[in-house]
């Protein structure tokens, strides 16, 4: 019997003719700038503001809008627009309203709000305040100076490099973190006190003796010799009349690299000693500002953390410990004047990635002793960060704290394992006791991947209760929901967003153990799964820009970035081995993915000149329109790694006309109408030299066996109409001939599943999905391991903590769940949601959000009966596709658009289908 629709009500609304609730109710929240709320110290001139609107009804559209832009919160309050009024708009529009005002200040603050209409002039209301504050937008508007300091000239009781505290009395090694200290009278009545500060590699920040905010080991990483973030602080309350003191703590970071690594960075062209920039702006309610800046007034010394790497870990000195250092009272006498040193090349930029936090406290699950005096700290799962640890000795007492994710076979830590790319100390802190009762320690300025941690050198076994894990990564708000009856799909999806946060620290998908650095696939690889579940676009956005920043003069981009110069071209001017057009070309894909969640074409204008630079490279490359260098299709899982069975020329050839086909498009958008006639024609040429070259029109292979050489063409409409079936029918015999396994690898394996999804063969993919065995998805899973890893294989190349394993995120959500764009009308306005009632699943709960507000949809079946639930975010409309054979009885706001098809504003709705 066909399925039948046979009940769809509102959940909290009568319904209502067509979608318009022109009268109802409405409230307008989530009021953003350059999509932060309230965001401090931007940086740029004309700012992008969003709301997004509610109501209890359904069909809430918004048909006008009027933002003011104030001085001051007193003036907005009664409704005064003195620096911007943008009268009324007629408009739908509620993202990317651009501030067209006056000339914005250096340092200032604006406040703003919002009136919306919803259909009818007398049912209008404001939302509540919001700010933004701008930065420092031009070198003049700083006047402090880079400071540093001199290594050789502090000489006190430290440990030495060799010895790690064996003696006492050693000149402090250039590993040292670097600390800072100023004093100054405050005596007026203050109105507003800001800090922007930038110190490389990272800082920490205090006033008083108390650290300013939660951030944690900012700035985030960029090509320092093109760009340099800075972050902004509201230190008003933080400040008391009288004496003040401020604070600051350098750490080596990327910038200073200390460690040897396979990719140079200790070598890298913006390496020197740490260096730090801060104007504090001080505001009087009388109308002055003085500004407190850096110069060679303020003092500096070297402390406890004698030795920091991003890489091999910290050591802290307890015997160096100068307490109330960063507070009055406090005798520097002994101190020494900072030095001015030349400013990094890059320009001070506003950071806009959230900051990395400690996100996470993380009790023991259980503490063995595998050898006498060797203690083993099992964490129960994956986590970056590092410990923190109370514990006590004697002086110069030396404790060992080796992080890792493996054990050997006597059950002691793996320290080894994933070190193979660092030269040298690996993960590794060491604590020297000053013998003065229980101590406390913590590192700073150093991240593991690490479940487990290896104690050495303690006094007695350590309880639970002494040490604790701190998870540390990129504070990404979750956005993103999955539940399904399935425990096997439900424990994926976990281990997707811990994979996914434990490898974000700064740039999105670097694996955060044996690399640390921003393998360029694996960020677009991983996006979809980001964007699904968390609010990742300012991420991206930072990605994007250190992929422009690290573009070449010919137009190439590194397989990694940000990068010292690593994966650049030979000096031939040929690409290197681990290099591939999708690599670099993943400035495409993140700016595609960008668009496609945003609707933002000012994303496209402002990459435009880098896409085409690097599309117009690697036409250099080209033969005969062909292209074949380097990578390919890295670890097909028909072979321990590399392209296997797809030759590099297909996977390459397809990318070069991806590309081509999508800088038309961008082009066209942005107005760029002979550029879009040239590329698609390029485009076309392209596609017809890589069908004469691969395809075997008499079987429909391109590549024998290989999935990805099916899919990729198929997926991105490469192959000639008159093959589609046949080539379809190959690639159905390619996964049949892998037992319905995967084994595309990192540029088929999304084109593969989202062809399957997208074509009328879910049944397929889901089966790929469901594998519980080698090589699959599940199968990294079992025995509940908390994150994911590089090889669906469990045996071969790669890392068990690594991004990669994540990119089944995307096809959880945009399939399983069926919450996706509609790529007619990017950016979510306009959406579809099509979930797939699977035979052996009961149910499926899916969540997530876009700029607009909470997308739900989720269904449950209870006998032959399915009950569907749906949520549509205010001032937009969803396409809802249902199961063939689907016939809706009532409508309820909703439209047929045809067959299974419906249309629906904004609302909750319930249907209820039987068998």
């Amino acid at each position: 019997m066909p399925i039948r629709f046979i009940l769809a009500i509102c959940l909290l609304a009568a319904p209502s003719a067509g979608w318009s609730s022109a009268g109802t109710p409405f409230s307008i929240s989530h009021l953003t700038c350059e999509y932060l709320t309230d965001p401090l110290g931007i940086d740029q001139l004309r700012p992008s503001l969003g709301w997004q609107l509610s109501s209890p009804g359904k069909g809430l559209m918004q048909s006008a809008y009027q933002v003011l832009v104030a001085s001051s919160r007193e003036l907005l309050d009664k409704n005064t627009g003195d620096v911007w009024n943008s009268g009324k708009v007629l408009s739908a529009q509620s993202q990317h309203i651009r501030y067209a005002g006056p000339a914005l200040q250096a340092g200032k603050y604006y406040y703003w709000k919002v009136k919306v209409w919803n259909g009818q002039t007398k049912n209008a209301k404001w939302s509540s305040n919001a700010l933004w504050s701008m930065g420092l937008l031009s070198e003049k508007d700083w006047q402090g100076q880079w400071i540093s300091g001199k290594y050789a000239a502090v000489s006190s009781k430290r440990a030495s490099m060799d010895t790690w505290g064996k003696n006492e009395g050693y000149t402090s090694p250039d590993t040292a973190a670097m600390y800072f200290r100023k004093s100054f009278i405050q005596d007026r009545q203050l109105k507003k006190a800001t800090a922007y500060v930038s110190g490389l590699g990272y800082y920490e920040l205090y006033m008083n003796g108390h650290k300013i905010s939660n951030r944690v080991m900012d700035p985030a990483f960029t090509d320092y010799q093109v760009q340099v973030n800075y972050i902004t602080h509201d230190v008003t309350r933080n400040i008391k009349k009288g004496q003040n003191t401020i604070g600051v703590i350098l750490g080596n970071g990327f910038y200073n690299t200390p460690t040897a690594d396979l990719f140079q960075m200790q070598l890298a062209n913006w390496k020197t000693p740490p260096k730090v920039i801060v104007n504090l702006r001080l505001e009087y309610t009388d109308g002055q500002t003085v500004v407190i800046a850096t110069d060679t007034s303020w003092k500096w010394h070297t402390g406890e953390i004698v030795y920091n790497s991003i890489r091999s870990g910290e050591t802290i000195d307890h015997r160096a410990t100068e307490h109330n250092w960063n507070n009055v009272p406090f005798n520097d006498a002994h101190w020494l004047s900072a030095i001015t040193v030349p400013p990094p090349t890059g320009k001070l930029t506003t950071q806009y990635i959230p900051p990395m936090r400690v996100n996470e406290v993380i009790k023991p699950e259980r503490i063995t002793e595998p050898k006498k005096g060797t203690y083993l700290v099992d964490f129960g799962k994956n986590i970056t960060g590092w410990v923190s640890l109370h514990t006590k000795g004697v002086k110069g007492q030396q404790v060992d704290c080796w992080y890792n994710e493996a054990l050997t076979k006597d059950s002691t830590l793996n320290k080894k394992y994933s070190a193979s790319h660092t030269k040298g100390r690996f993960q590794q802190e060491i604590f020297i006791l000053n013998g003065e009762g229980k101590e406390y320690f913590e590192p700073r300025f150093t991240y593991h991947g690490f479940r487990y941690v290896q104690l050495e050198g303690l006094s007695a076994p350590p309880s639970l209760n002494d040490i604790q894990a701190k998870s540390v990564h990129t504070s990404l708000d979750t956005t993103g929901y999955f539940s399904s009856s399935s425990t096997s799909y439900n424990h994926l999806q976990k281990a997707i967003q811990r994979t996914l946060l434990n490898s974000i620290h700064g740039m999105p998908a670097e694996e955060p153990t044996r690399e640390k650095m921003g393998w360029t696939l694996d960020a677009w690889v991983t996006m979809e799964s980001y964007l699904y579940n968390f609010d990742a676009i300012n991420a991206y956005k930072k990605s994007l820009q250190d992929y422009i920043d690290a573009q070449e003069p010919s137009g190439h981009i590194a397989s990694i970035v940000p990068t010292n110069g690593w994966a650049y071209l030979t000096p031939a001017g040929t690409p290197v081995y681990f290099d591939d057009p999708w690599w670099g070309g993943t400035i495409f894909l993140i700016t595609d993915q960008l668009f496609e969640f945003t609707g933002d074409t000012a994303i496209i204008a402002h990459a435009f000149p880098a896409l085409k630079r690097y599309l117009d490279f690697i036409s250099t490359t080209a033969k005969n329109d062909l292209v074949y260098w380097s990578l390919g299709d890295w670890l097909d899982l028909t072979h321990k790694n590399g392209p296997g069975l797809t030759p590099v020329a297909q996977t390459s050839t397809a990318g070069y006309y991806w590309m081509s086909k999508r800088l038309s498009v961008f082009a066209n958008l942005i107005g760029e109408k002979n550029i879009a006639a040239q590329y698609a024609v390029q485009a076309e040429n392209i596609k017809d030299k890589f069908n004469a070259a691969f395809l075997d029109s008499s079987t429909g292979w391109y590549a024998k066996n290989s999935q990805t050489a099916q899919a990729l063409p198929l997926y991105l409409d490469m192959v000639p109409a008159a093959y589609k079936q046949k080539v379809e029918a190959r690639l159905m015999d390619a996964i049949a001939g892998n037992n319905d396994h995967v084994s595309a690898g990192f540029i088929g394996v999304l084109p593969l599943l989202n062809y399957l999804s997208t074509y009328g063969h879910m049944n397929t993919a889901y089966k790929m999905v469901s594998q519980k065995e080698s090589p699959g998805w599940l199968q990294m899973v079992k025995d509940e391991k908390s994150t994911l890893g590089e090889n669906l294989n469990n045996k071969g190349y790669g890392t068990g903590h690594h991004p990669y394993g994540a990119h089944i995120g995307s096809w959880l959500f945009k399939y399983l769940g069926g919450i996706r764009p509609d790529k007619e009308h990017p950016g979510f306005q306009q959406f579809i949601i099509s979930p797939q009632f699977m035979q052996d699943l009961d149910g499926v709960t899916l969540q997530t959000q876009s700029l607009y507000g909470k997308m739900v949809a989720s269904w449950k079946r209870t006998g032959n009966t399915i009950q569907l639930d749906i949520t549509i975010p205010g001032n937009t409309t969803a396409k809802i596709i249902l199961p063939p054979g689907m016939k809706p009885d009532q409508l309820n706001g909703a439209k047929i658009l045809e067959g299974n098809i419906l249309s629906a504003g904004s609302g909750n709705y319930r249907f209820t289908i039987t068998d």
